[in-house]
Formats: structure tokens, sequence, C-alpha cells
């Protein structure tokens, strides 16, 4: 039995995780919102062309996967009181608000041009800028404060719990609040909407950030010093020298493109498919509520079977699960369509639980091969990956919607419109699943841990 200074040191406390998850809580109520009705507001509501929409969310993109690698090494090269990868979250959080409500607030006074400038200066600041400066130093306090894989995976899964009741707050009240404002086509709707949700990122965020703590007396013989530059090239050599790197960031991009493509894909679909725009809350809460009760488990699925056993199984569910949803908007059927979104939440959340623990068992790998921790620069891969999915998403959702000739302003799309969206919500995520297993197939990382340590 560990004693009380051991369980602080190596591990976390129930009322640790419960923080630490209400940073993604928070956090969600902005990325989740941007990732899953940015594109519906740029479309009915600014009335920007779906093709242009993801054409920018993608460019930037390209940008942020930078923008990850120089908030990486900028907390690589942090060293304070307050900690390494902390200070970075805690300055994030006003300026990531702020911007989300400008990003929810094109003037309708603008010219065309104009609203499209708005609209890629806003949305740059926002995914290339602050929310990766945010996300990579909230990942990178997870090695920080839980020292072991078992506790990590317990900690991971705590906050995918806490992710996926953002998304199910999302889904049922961005519905409800646009309506009581007028609509989606409405700009008032959608400001009192973002100002809602920024608040809530706001408090959640801000008990995260002053309730944690990094337990830097762990690595006091790496952060008693300030590295320099040679050790940072050592560590990126390292890092792309490892194939663990590129498994890691091609899962986080499949599981994001399957994450945001759904969710946004989903709003369209309801509404235009089975003429029910009320659906919608119902599919995200099916899937969702799955998702979550998947997840409590996930913590005692990978100490029995391994996360990589595990991961497989889940892939073929997804595979599975969007089959059976594109068989049954063929003929409409609901039943189908449910069961196509219940297994969708199973397939999604043993990844969410996992995924940002990859971050934290190569950064182990790394220490142990070079005695070196890179928790900064390591974490950034997590965050590469996740940005560069969501954009991936939204880019082939809004050139998918512009190959199905769909038009924001009409009240009821084409049938080539239709066909569009029922193909990105179902094929799509069945093809990244597909991509899930081919990645996990070659995830051995366990093993070479297990191997590691014992000859240390």
């Amino acid at each position: 039995m560990k004693t009380h200074a051991e369980r602080v040191v190596g591990t976390t406390t129930g009322l640790e995780r419960l923080v630490y998850a209400l940073g993604d809580l928070g956090s969600n109520f902005v990325w989740t919102f941007c990732s899953s009705f940015l594109t519906l507001y740029y479309t009915d509501s600014v009335l920007v062309s779906a093709a242009l929409v993801g054409t920018i969310m993608l460019v930037c993109r390209i940008f942020d996967g930078f923008s990850d690698i120089v908030a990486g090494l900028m907390i690589e090269k942090t060293n304070g009181k307050r900690g390494k990868a902390r200070p970075w979250f805690g300055a994030s959080i006003i300026p990531l608000v702020m911007i989300q409500l400008l990003v929810f607030n094109v003037p309708g006074s603008l010219s065309m041009s104009a609203k499209v400038t708005w609209i890629v200066v806003t949305y740059f600041v926002l995914t290339v800028v602050v929310y990766t400066i945010n996300n990579v130093a909230y990942h990178a306090m997870l090695p920080r404060i839980s020292l072991t894989s078992e506790d990590r995976n317990k900690v991971s899964s705590l906050r995918g719990i806490f992710s996926f009741i953002a998304g199910l707050l999302l889904a049922i009240l961005t519905p409800k609040l646009l309506a009581a404002g007028g609509g989606e086509k409405v700009q008032a709707s959608w400001t009192r909407v973002a100002l809602i949700f920024s608040i809530l990122c706001l408090i959640f965020e801000g008990i995260c950030y002053l309730g944690t703590r990094e337990k830097v007396a762990v690595c006091a013989d790496t952060e008693n010093r300030q590295r320099d530059s040679h050790d940072i090239k050592q560590g990126i050599k390292e890092l792309l020298s490892t194939k663990y790197f590129y498994i890691t960031v091609l899962i986080f991009i499949a599981c994001f493109i399957i994450n945001g493509i759904f969710l946004s894909t989903a709003v369209f679909f309801t509404r235009d498919v089975f003429g029910n725009a009320d659906m919608y809350a119902l599919v995200a809460i099916i899937s969702i509520l799955s998702a979550v009760v998947v997840m409590a488990f996930a913590p005692k699925m990978f100490s029995k079977h391994g996360k990589r056993n595990v991961l497989l199984v889940a892939a073929v569910i997804g595979i599975v699960g969007g089959i059976i949803g594109y068989v049954g908007a063929q003929g409409l059927s609901v039943p189908l369509v449910f069961v196509s979104t219940a297994l969708h939440g199973v397939s999604l959340a043993p990844f969410v639980a996992a995924i940002f623990t990859f971050a934290s068992d190569i950064i182990d790998y790394l220490a142990l091969k070079t005695g070196e921790r890179y928790e900064g620069l390591v974490t950034s891969v997590s965050s590469i990956g996740s940005k560069v999915g969501t954009g991936l998403g939204s880019a082939i959702l809004g050139w998918g919607l512009a190959l199905g000739n769909y038009d924001g302003a009409l009240a009821t799309q084409p049938q080539s419109a239709l066909a569009a969206e029922t193909f990105l919500l179902f094929v799509v995520p069945a093809i990244a699943s597909a991509v899930c297993f081919v990645c996990m197939w070659f995830w051995d990382i366990d093993q070479k841990l297990a191997v590691m340590r014992q000859t240390k």
C-alpha cells in the first residue's frame, strides 16, 4: 500500500483528477462549439460559401501545425515557481474567451470581402495562436501531475468523460438557444450563445488553473537547469526518429476528423435529410451517452486487455457503425441511424480516453532512452494532430457540402446536398476508423517501455 507521500508524488487524488478534467470541460465550450457549429454560422448567417469556409479552415490548420511546435518549445524553455506548462495555460484563458466572441460576431455591415478578412484574421488568431497555447499547455500538464501510465489512464478517462459532457451540453443547449434568439440565420442569437459558452469556458478553465499543481520535484534533475538549444534540437531529433511520433499524429488526425465531422455534419444531416432539426439533439445524446458509459470502464479495459487491443476493437466498431448508418440513411431508417450513432460513441470513447496518454508514453520512452524529459515538445504532437484533424474535418465538410451544391440561403437543399451530407456523416468516419485500426496495429510502446524499465 502506498504512503501518502508516494501517492502525492506518483499519482493523483480524485480531486486533482476532477479539477484537471474541468479544464477540458471548459476548453470544449470553445473548441467543440467552433468545430460543431462554426461552419453552420459562416454558411447560414454570414452567407459565406461552404467551399471557402473549408479552405480557410484548412489553410489555418497548416499554420497551426507550426505554431504547435513553437508552443511546445516555449514550454520547454519555461521554468518558474508556478511550473512549466501551467503558467502558459493560465495566461491563455482570457484571450481564448475574448477571441471566441470576435469569431462569432462578424459585423453584418461589412462587405463580403471584408467579412472574409474578418473571418480569416479572427479564426487564425483563435486556432493558430491562442487555442494552440492553451491546448498544448493543458496537455503538457498531464505528465507533470500524473507520473505513472496507469494513473494517467484514469486522469485521461475522466477528462474524456467531461469532454463528452461538454459535447452533450452543447448539443442540447445550442439549438435551443439559437432558436430562442431567432434561429441560426440571426447574428444576435449567435452572439448570445457565444457569450454564454465563453463565460463557462472562463469559469471551468479558471478552476483548473487555480486547482492544479505541477509536481516539479519529481523531475528536479532536469528542471533545476535551463535547457540550451542543443537539448531542444536533440529532443526534436529523437522525437522524429521514433515511429510512435508518426502513429500518434495519424491517430489524432483520424480521431478528430471523426469527432469533428460527425457532430458538425449531423447538424445539417438531421435538418435536411430527415427534415427534423430537433433530431440533432437526440443523435448527439445517444452518441455521447454511449461514449460516457464506455469511458467509465476504459481504465479497467486498458488494464485488463491493453490499450492497443481495446483500440483495435474500437476501430472495427467504428467501421461497422459507419456502414450501418449509411444503409439506414438510404432508407430513412431512424432506428438504424440511432444504432449507428450509439456505435459511433462506443468506438470513439476508448480513443478519447487513451490518445492523450500517448504523448506521456512517448515522454517516458524518450526519458528512458535519453535521460531527458521533453514534456512541451512531445505534447505538441497531440495538439498538432488534434488541430489538423479538426481542420481537415471542417475542410472536408465545407468541400463536401460545396460538391453537393449546398446553399445556406435556401430553405430546402437539393438532393445532391443530402447525398453529400450522408456520405460525410457515415462514410468519412468509417474510413478514418480504418486508418486508426492500421495505426494501432503497429503501436507496441507498452511492451517497449516494460522491457526498458526492466533493464534500467
